[in-house]
């Protein structure tokens, strides 16, 4: 059942966290005036441009609908189940959105992101993310793959965010399990990068969140002693008002604290903004680009190439304490 949630419950100091399937926000500007607002398309990561910075002011609620918990899913301690995604039907459900984006929309990436469910699809228990390789008549050639979201249908304000993933392996692909606000600009308005690998250096995973303007960003990494495209891993973000943990099966590798929003008109939204906001969750496999550079001739694009979740669930405490400072200096 919905949870019917007023504003007046920022007056304490302990917040209880929930996600939501409804689109419309409120929010509060860094001048501290509250509207109630649409969210925006989602953005890229590239954007610069300087936008109202927006911290939620009503509790989110669970969504109308609550999906059955899976008979193996472990709770982690402390927390309670409140969504997931186990892929188990014929098709991607109405929970997600195919992305549409020409070659070099971001970062000079080589892939086009089209809807074709030739490159995100459901096969076996898993969502799967093929990025394609196509040379035409004349040589020329062109790069495809899947970018998918739950924009519009599911967003999530602090919990425990995880996904069981098989990564491809090969040079030049970027696949990332990450999550954008619902509102605001990049970077201003945050970004968490659950897991990105880069092609060849497949024996690491990166956990990065993204943040003011002019950009900066905090990044841990996790060195394996496998190469983690071999076989399914969880990864994951435990995301609170005043910390941010990333792991990998189970097991903390990085944790920041230090984050802030950028000045608006002289007023800088107050800590923990921006991730005190709803985001919602996007997998996607890049070809090229700034970070992985392009592929070689070895690289390749049959099932190596796949990104494969099996699942991706949510979990979140009742209660949330929200009376967090920023650390003095970055960690």
């Amino acid at each position: 059942m919905k949870r019917k949630m007023i504003a007046m419950v920022l007056l304490s100091s302990m917040l209880m966290a929930g996600c939501t399937t409804d689109t419309t926000v409120t929010t509060e500007t860094a001048a501290g005036t509250t509207e109630s607002t649409e969210a925006s398309e989602p953005e890229t990561s590239e954007s610069t441009e300087e936008a109202t910075t927006t911290t939620t002011t009503e509790m989110t609620t669970v969504p109308f609908d609550p999906v059955p918990q899976p008979e193996d899913c472990v709770v982690p301690e402390g927390y309670h189940f409140v969504w997931c995604d186990e892929f188990d039907g014929d098709s991607l459900s109405s929970m997600w959105t195919r992305e549409t984006h020409q070659k070099g929309w971001v970062n000079n990436e080589l892939q086009e992101y089209t809807p074709d469910e030739e490159y995100s699809y459901v096969s076996n228990g898993n969502l799967i993310i093929q990025p394609v390789k196509k040379v035409d008549d004349n040589g020329n050639v062109q790069y495809y793959s899947g970018r998918v979201n739950t924009y519009g249908a599911f967003v999530c304000r602090y919990g425990r965010i995880e996904a069981r993933i098989k990564t491809p392996e090969g040079v030049g692909f970027l696949p990332a399990f990450w999550m954008l606000p619902v509102t605001g600009k990049w970077p201003v308005s945050g970004e968490i990068d659950i897991m990105e690998i880069v092609g060849g250096q497949e024996d690491t995973t990166h956990g990065t969140i993204h943040y003011g303007n002019p950009h900066d960003q905090n990044q841990g990494s996790y060195k394996a002693d496998v190469d983690l495209s071999a076989d399914y891993h969880i990864y994951a973000v435990d995301w609170e008002p005043g910390k941010i943990s990333f792991l990998i099966d189970g097991e903390v590798f990085y944790e920041t604290s230090y984050w802030y929003s950028s000045p608006l008109k002289n007023v800088t939204a107050e800590y923990p903004a921006p991730f005190n906001q709803p985001f919602y969750i996007i997998f996607n496999v890049a070809v090229g680009g700034d970070w992985p550079g392009d592929p070689n001739e070895d690289t390749p694009f049959d099932e190596r190439a796949q990104m494969r979740v099996d699942w991706v669930r949510v979990y979140q405490r009742d209660v949330y304490d929200t009376n967090v400072a920023c650390p003095a200096e970055k960690d």
